[in-house]
């Protein structure tokens, strides 16, 4: 019989355990995302996020390479573009997104309009020489009820971050999101970035997983366009910006095993069109001159760069708006003059703030603030240049997938149907059918693969028994 010294036992079975412990050290990743039943919870949406790339047009995709977005497509839905309600500006489109209704409805009439009951015109811009001017653009302005709040009453706690038109302290109908962190917010934050403002939004969802629906918005893509060009290297550097931040949001996600019950949707207000002209003044043109002095009446004008939205505040008298109108349409950089009821085929014919005539720019014109444009939007949203995205992936959301156009009010339903509170919610806009189906697989990037903390122990316990074990070694030699 053979006996083996103890010693050469302990330090065999030591060695055993050491290589044992090496051999998974080594192995690069462990999934910790917990268990997973395929057909049990992959379809199970406990959130939805809508994220606004701001000015984002409908084939930007084309400029660069965006692996993320280009990811979130194949898992996902594409539209192939998204239509904005008239004007297609910051202000109103999304209040159309969050409330599933175009401006005749929802109120919010441009990024400056006039309130008649009010006597006031509300802006996104202070402008001290308007005596009008009141830089107030809170819920209360709004007519129609953000899905926020109708998700709010079905029990669904939400959040909205530096979303227009959503602000600290106001309310819609005595009620606000359980979580706003406003557009000012970010601003003495210094964090009203893209990435600083979807960082904001993922810690806060990680640390408040009760979240089931929030809005985003994100602000390069449209400061790029204004100042530097939808051809600039900047515009491109901001696409992969706004591609950077999805990264960061689907690898934080899944890192707190919350991205496979989360629907990610990524769309835009609006698009963007090439300027040439950023000298367009109506009260300065002689057609407009010539339309007071022909009918002796003369409007208010509440300002935007791409249209002018004209009241008459003392006239009672239909037939001079209308003959005033006639003055100003066909003009050299004119588009299209729609007269007070007018309004209503572009669904922007609001009872209490009626507009009497409105008067849209030629794309390649607009109003200088000050500022040198070389791209602007709130063109008629018949312009394909005015087109934004939809992009939608998760559970109960079809895989590698293109549907046609959408309209911007489809948004809001359709998120609120994802999280079956859709009842009773009054909306212009339909649910995207096309969009919503089973998925096959759990929702996941392969790419941000979880490290488990548990995979350095061993690493570790190698690196620190194999020198006792040599120093043990020693003594008994």
């Amino acid at each position: 019989m053979i006996r083996m010294n103890p010693f050469k036992i302990r330090k065999m079975t030591i060695s055993l355990v050491l290589v044992a412990l090496f051999a998974i050290s080594i192995v690069p990743t462990v999934n910790v995302l917990g268990d997973f039943t395929e057909g049990e919870s992959v379809n199970t949406v406990k959130r939805v996020i809508v994220f606004s790339a701001d000015a984002f047009r409908h084939d930007y995709f084309e400029k660069t390479s965006l692996p993320t977005i280009e990811w979130l497509i194949g898992q996902g839905v594409k539209a192939a573009y998204n239509v904005p309600s008239n004007p297609s500006v910051t202000a109103v489109n999304h209040v159309s997104m969050i409330t599933g209704n175009h401006p005749d409805v929802h109120g919010i009439l441009g990024n400056t309009f006039y309130d008649w009951e009010d006597n006031k015109s509300y802006s996104l811009f202070a402008e001290a020489t308007d005596p009008y001017r009141d830089t107030n653009t809170g819920l209360h302005l709004m007519s129609a009820q953000p899905s926020v709040l109708h998700a709010e009453e079905a029990g669904i706690a939400t959040a909205v971050f530096a979303w227009p038109y959503v602000d600290d302290g106001t309310t819609y109908g005595g009620a606000a999101p359980t979580y706003v962190f406003d557009y000012d917010y970010f601003g003495a934050e210094n964090t009203r970035t893209t990435m600083g403002i979807a960082k904001k939004t993922v810690d806060t969802i990680i640390a408040h997983p009760e979240i089931g629906l929030a809005f985003s918005w994100w602000p390069g893509v449209d400061s790029r366009g204004h100042y530097a060009g939808i051809d600039s290297t900047f515009m491109i550097d901001e696409l992969e910006k706004v591609d950077n931040a999805l990264a960061y949001v689907i690898q934080r996600l899944q890192e707190e095993d919350m991205l496979r019950e989360t629907v990610i949707i990524l769309a835009s207000d609006h698009g963007m069109a090439p300027v040439h002209d950023t000298n367009f003044f109506l009260e300065e043109k002689a057609c407009f001159e010539l339309a007071i002095n022909m009918t002796g009446i003369e409007p208010y004008i509440a300002h935007d760069a791409a249209f002018e939205l004209l009241y008459f505040m003392d006239e009672t008298n239909v037939s001079k708006v209308e003959e005033f109108a006639t003055y100003l349409e066909g003009q050299t950089g004119i588009e299209r003059v729609f007269v007070n009821e007018e309004n209503e085929g572009i669904d922007i014919f609001n009872a209490n703030r009626g507009i009497n005539i409105s008067v849209f720019l030629e794309p390649g014109y607009c109003r200088n603030f000050g500022d040198t444009y070389v791209g602007m939007h709130g063109y008629l949203n018949t312009n394909s240049d005015m087109h934004g995205i939809f992009i939608a992936a998760g559970p109960s959301i079809k895989q590698n997938t293109t549907i046609d156009g959408i309209s911007m009010i489809d948004i809001a339903p359709t998120v609120l149907s994802l999280k079956d509170s859709l009842s009773d919610f009054e909306t212009e806009g339909t649910v995207l059918s096309g969009a919503i189906g089973d998925r096959t697989t759990e929702f996941l990037n392969p790419d941000y693969v979880v490290e488990s903390s548990l995979s350095l122990i061993p690493a570790i316990a190698f690196l620190v028994i194999v020198p006792v074990i040599s120093v043990i070694r020693k003594k008994k030699k």
